[in-house]
């Protein structure tokens, strides 16, 4: 019997459930990360979408008093159904951006009208959207933590290799801009 044959076909059997094991391993958790970065986008989505779903009582409210800035009115509203149409998420995150940076304009507007500043169910949606802008900055920083937490797995070697066999890609972190 030739031992040395035996002992590299073990040795070489043992070495293949090896690297068998960590590609099984590596894939998992990465499997779980990626699953983890989606579920806390849709927390964010969902915060998102409790405060856009508060706009169109803020554009009622400011047309009232603020006739001349339509402009403003317009843009919020346009950028408000074009980030329900998004599928991305680069694509939702750059367009509830710039929304954000919209309706902080439509927001400090109130201080060109008294009478608005005054309103008093104005001032219950301003406070309305600074306790889910509360929440929102939460669910953001968790979310880019995980990204955070899975991009930088993908991109490790031997790991990396792994995600590239199976394609796993990097998720875009949501700025912390509005």
């Amino acid at each position: 019997m030739n031992y040395w044959a035996l002992g590299f076909g073990i040795g070489g059997g043992l070495v293949v459930i090896g690297l068998a094991r960590f590609v099984w391993k590596t894939y998992n958790d990465l499997v779980i990360k990626r699953i983890n970065v989606d579920k806390q986008a849709s927390h964010v989505e969902v915060h998102l979408k409790k405060k856009f779903d508060m706009i169109p009582a803020i554009v009622e409210a400011v047309k009232g008093y603020a006739k001349h800035e339509k402009g403003t009115l317009e843009q919020v509203t346009k950028l408000r159904s074009q980030w329900g149409r998004s599928k991305s998420p680069e694509a939702k995150i750059k367009t509830a951006n710039m929304l954000e940076s919209a309706l902080s304009k439509l927001l400090v507007i109130q201080e060109r009208y008294p009478k608005l500043k005054a309103d008093k169910s104005f001032m219950n949606l301003q406070r309305s959207i600074g306790y889910v802008e509360k929440e929102l900055v939460h669910e953001r920083k968790v979310y880019n933590k995980r990204v955070g937490w899975y991009n930088g797995q993908i991109q490790v070697f031997p790991k990396n290799l792994v995600a590239k066999i199976f394609k796993f890609e990097e998720r875009p972190f949501f700025s912390m801009k509005g």
